[in-house]
């Protein structure tokens, strides 16, 4: 594990980094990963109020339905953390079980809609639908159904990268020589 340093004007915070491999996933051919970046509002303030970072894979890239069958599922999952701007209530997300329903492409974004089982603080919701867009095979957009997440993330979508061929042959810089 590598360590990163992250001065703040008042502490310094320890971070260990680590590959993709070891942070609940294996990469699989014809599988694409990024990370989970985003800063999200809460419905009442009306500003900034949430920082969210993780990570995800998915086998959806520039794949159709009709890609798909018993034998290759689609598949998205992901894993992040929540913390409020302040430091507290830091907790984390878990989003399986991926479904997908529907898939459209236009002006360079695929959308890519769907059902999933997300973790929430009372245990997990099934069945939420989750519309993943890929923006020009770079960036990512996570929507979760507010409704049935009780408007957790806000209403708008967690943003987040989509890793390069060269990012993931980079990934294992992250951990240091012994």
């Amino acid at each position: 594990m590598g360590l990163i340093l992250v001065v703040a004007p008042t502490a310094v915070v320890v971070t260990y980094a680590v590959p993709y491999s070891h942070m609940g996933g294996n990469t699989e051919k014809g599988s694409s990963y990024g990370t989970i970046a985003s800063i999200q509002q809460s419905e009442e303030m009306k500003s900034p109020t949430w920082i969210l970072s993780g990570h995800w894979g998915t086998n959806l890239i520039n794949k159709t339905k009709t890609d798909f069958n018993q034998t290759n599922q689609p598949k998205f999952d992901a894993t992040f953390t929540m913390v409020m701007l302040n430091g507290s209530a830091r907790h984390q997300h878990h989003i399986s079980n991926y479904s997908l329903t529907n898939v459209k492409t236009e002006n360079g974004i695929a959308t890519y809609s769907g059902l999933a089982t997300v973790t929430m603080k009372a245990g997990p919701v099934a069945n939420v639908p989750v519309e993943i867009k890929i923006i020009n095979n770079n960036g990512i957009s996570n929507w979760f159904d507010p409704a049935k997440v009780e408007k957790h993330f806000g209403e708008s979508p967690i943003y987040g990268t989509v890793f390069t061929k060269k990012d993931m042959e980079s990934k294992g810089s992250l951990v240091p020589k012994a």
